[in-house]
């Protein structure tokens, strides 16, 4: 046996091992580099975006206005509802969709619904638009969603919901119960 045909196969492997590091070495580059351009630059670049996923505890600066919606019982309780429960849509839409009913940002839009389209030309503008035009309907639906997931005889069916708005004034880290107004809507 030669020495060549021994050593042949001992190439290949070290051959093969070489490629697989090469390999391996461009995957990681390919990887990383991104990453670390991202850190360096402070951008979020496809498909690292490394600074969206990270927030501030918030600006102090800012005021923010926040809402709590809440349910009264038959029985005569008042009840906290997490809309989250109601609806499977994402947590943080929710209330967008709350301060967009609120401030009548459906009405801003380009393409109105026909409903909105008819409310919006009986006001004639959007100033005369009373606040919050289209929140009872919303109020009413996950009132009517809330009582439908109970038994029609149970204490805690709601008679009325009830949406609080409540306003953070965003100078130090306390006072976030600062009360502005309330919507309410019997069931």
């Amino acid at each position: 046996m030669s020495d060549y045909t021994t050593r042949e196969p001992l190439v290949r492997e070290q051959a093969f091992e070489r490629q697989f590091r090469v390999r391996y070495a461009i995957l990681t580059f390919a990887i990383f580099l991104p990453l670390i351009w991202a850190f360096v630059t402070l951008r979020s670049v496809y498909p690292v975006t490394a600074w969206t996923v990270m927030k501030a505890g918030g600006a102090l600066g800012h005021s923010q206005t926040y809402f709590i919606l809440r349910g009264e019982t038959i029985s005569g309780e008042l009840v906290d509802i997490a809309p989250i429960t109601l609806t499977d849509a994402l947590y943080a839409r929710i209330w967008g969709m709350v301060d967009g009913t609120v401030n009548n940002r459906n009405f801003k839009l380009r393409s109105l619904h026909p409903d909105n389209a008819a409310l919006f030309e009986r006001a004639g503008n959007i100033v005369r638009l009373p606040r919050a035009a289209r929140l009872p309907e919303l109020l009413r639906a996950w009132g009517h969603i809330y009582n439908s997931k109970l038994p029609a005889s149970a204490p805690l069916r709601l008679k009325a919901i009830r949406l609080d708005a409540y306003r953070w004034m965003g100078q130090h880290y306390s006072d976030y119960d600062n009360f502005i107004e309330t919507w309410r809507e019997e069931l």
